[in-house]
């Protein structure tokens, strides 16, 4: 038999199928503004992308506690500045602006004393503990939990983008 072979996946049919698979299958994805890709031939990559990147300055003593979150915050599409001195973070916020400032919950005043009068976007790392009280709800409509994975810090940068422009 002789004629032209015809090449999985290369009809119109299969593309279409294939587009409605991607839009079909990752909605939850879309809504919590992440989303995960695949690439490469038969290997197998995953990585989260995020929709809207920010300029985000962290206020961490100890950034080497969290640095695979960091490098994964900055491989999503985030333009990262950490800093872990008070002098450091004045020094952040004089020369720049950021969409979002992420601090733990008992660094929140040197942020806020330190910014200014600038209005600056929060985002704090609460305790376990913590994540109960009152004036933990009362003051931030989002923050993270000590401890929180990559997926939880692009959520919730997301969210508070999200709140800023609604």
């Amino acid at each position: 038999m002789t004629g032209k072979r015809r090449s999985a996946g290369s009809g119109p049919l299969d593309v279409l199928l294939g587009v409605l698979l991607v839009l079909g299958a990752s909605p939850a994805a879309w809504a919590c503004g992440e989303a995960m890709f695949n690439m490469g031939k038969g290997l197998r990559y995953q990585g989260y992308l995020t929709p809207r990147p920010a300029t985000v300055l962290v206020y961490d003593s100890d950034p080497m506690q969290r640095r695979d979150v960091y490098v994964g915050l900055y491989r999503a599409g985030h333009k990262l500045t950490v800093v872990k001195s008070t002098q450091d973070l004045t020094e952040a916020l004089q020369q720049g602006r950021f969409d979002v400032v992420i601090s733990t919950l008992s660094q929140v005043d040197d942020v806020r004393s330190r910014a200014g009068k600038r209005n600056v976007l929060l985002l704090p790392v609460v305790q376990r503990s913590q994540r109960n009280a009152p004036e933990v709800r009362d003051q931030f409509r989002v923050f993270l939990i000590d401890g929180a994975s990559l997926g939880q810090y692009l959520k919730g940068i997301e969210r508070v983008l999200a709140g800023a422009s609604a």
